[in-house]
């Protein structure tokens, strides 16, 4: 049975805004993999980073509840050991709970990717944001490019749509690889 990896976790917190009703915000970086992929290369389990949760700690923490009920059956792995799902919301909540120093290399940057059909097109079209379509893995994907001092647009995007993922709302780029 293959079950997925976790090795590392990165933490961005944002700051509440100067908006009404701003409050903290969260991007969780987790870089892992699946146990029975190798890098043909170096042979070594394949792995990359993904932004797997974003938003304000409450979010946060019910998508890391939902990731942890893959702990219970084996399919999650943190630290390529065994894990309660106790012991992994924990281990997000001490994330989000940390110093908050971000991490001292890599950034993470908003890139939407959605089905075509989903709301959320809509939704960017009505703001006026520019879309472009792209094809992957014979399916359609609506892509939305924002400019940095959009970015946090994504957090109004996961409020708004709560069925998205982190990893279809931003990305991570320069983190170091274990």
């Amino acid at each position: 049975m293959s079950y997925r990896i976790e090795y590392q976790w990165a933490c961005w917190r944002l700051p509440a805004g100067h908006r009404p009703g701003s409050v903290t915000r969260f991007v969780v970086a987790i870089e892992g993999g699946d146990n029975n992929l190798c890098d043909a290369v170096t042979g070594k389990r394949a792995r990359s980073w993904d932004v797997c949760m974003l938003g304000t700690a409450s979010q946060v923490l019910k998508r890391a509840v939902y990731f942890a009920g893959a702990c219970e059956g084996g399919s999650l792995k943190p630290g390529s050991r065994d894990c309660t799902p106790e012991a992994y919301i924990r281990r997000i909540r001490r994330l989000l709970e940390g110093d908050h120093a971000a991490p001292s290399q890599g950034n993470w940057y908003p890139r939407v990717r959605v089905p075509e059909r989903h709301p959320l097109v809509a939704h960017a079209q009505q703001l006026g944001l520019p879309l472009t379509r792209e094809q992957r893995y014979g399916d359609w994907f609506a892509l939305i490019e924002l400019e940095v001092s959009q970015r946090d647009l994504v957090f109004d995007f996961a409020d708004k749509f709560p069925d998205l993922h982190g990893w279809q709302l931003a990305e991570v780029a320069g983190l170091p690889r274990t």
